[in-house]
């Protein structure tokens, strides 16, 4: 059963140097075990479906998987966010403004992306954002490399311990970042308890079908995928307006 808990970098009372510190570690790490490899070719194939021009990442923290898969979609890729977190990115576009998914505004058209951050959305507000696309008929790509099983959490949970080692070696270089790591370790126990409670907020493939149903003017396509370095199976819900013959 999916827990809407919360997460502690959603709240408002977060500093925004410890959810930048949040948002970089997850976008390492993510690259780093290339876990969104297979994303690729699936986004390629329904972004040419569609004839967008563009993609429009939505919830892109520091960048997410995009450092590995801008080369792959053939289009170019605007980063957005409700926190901009432009210092964490590097040779992408990001929208300067404060850009919400649920309601996005009209200007930003293109292929809509959101990676690791459904699951912040309940489920009104997920199938707001599924329906605000179909309503401007955008193409939409929602992935997650984590499930809501013991395997996963375990492995997020080990894996944001690793901080400790890792962070010196994350880069842009940020003091911030040290000092939230290692001056108390907030960062690590924090990042812990959040990834823990992602993998329990995360929809499973049968709870995307249900968020889409009676959306059937767009054919919508589920499954689960896993990178080559990653041991996380994702899931992943990729909606593109029917063909008119």
């Amino acid at each position: 059963m999916r827990l809407h808990l919360i997460e502690i970098h959603d709240l408002p009372s977060c500093p925004p140097s410890l959810r930048d510190a949040l948002t970089d570690f997850l976008a390492f790490t993510v690259n780093l075990g290339a876990a969104y490899d297979p994303v690729g070719p699936l986004l390629r194939r329904a972004v040419e479906r569609t004839h967008a021009r563009r993609i429009v990442d939505l919830c892109s923290g520091a960048g997410g998987p995009w450092r590995r898969l801008a080369g792959q979609v053939g289009v170019p890729v605007l980063l957005t966010d409700r926190y901009p977190h432009r210092a964490g990115v590097q040779n992408m576009a990001f929208h300067a403004g404060s850009v919400d998914a649920r309601t996005v505004p009209e200007q930003l058209d293109g292929f809509r992306t959101i990676f690791t951050a459904f699951h912040h959305f309940r489920p009104a507000e997920a199938r707001a954002i599924l329906e605000d696309a179909v309503r401007r008929r955008q193409g939409i790509g929602v992935f997650e490399i984590a499930r809501r099983a013991p395997l996963e959490m375990a492995v997020v949970a080990f894996t944001w311990l690793g901080t400790l080692a890792l962070v010196p070696f994350i880069r842009p270089w940020r003091w911030s970042r040290l000092l939230w790591t290692y001056l108390p370790p907030v960062l690590p126990l924090v990042g812990t308890f959040d990834g823990v409670v992602s993998c329990l907020r995360t929809y499973s493939v049968a709870e995307l079908a249900n968020l889409v149903r009676g959306l059937d003017t767009y054919d919508w396509d589920f499954g689960n995928f896993r990178g080559s370095r990653s041991p996380l199976r994702g899931t992943y819900l990729i909606g593109v307006p029917k063909r008119t013959i």
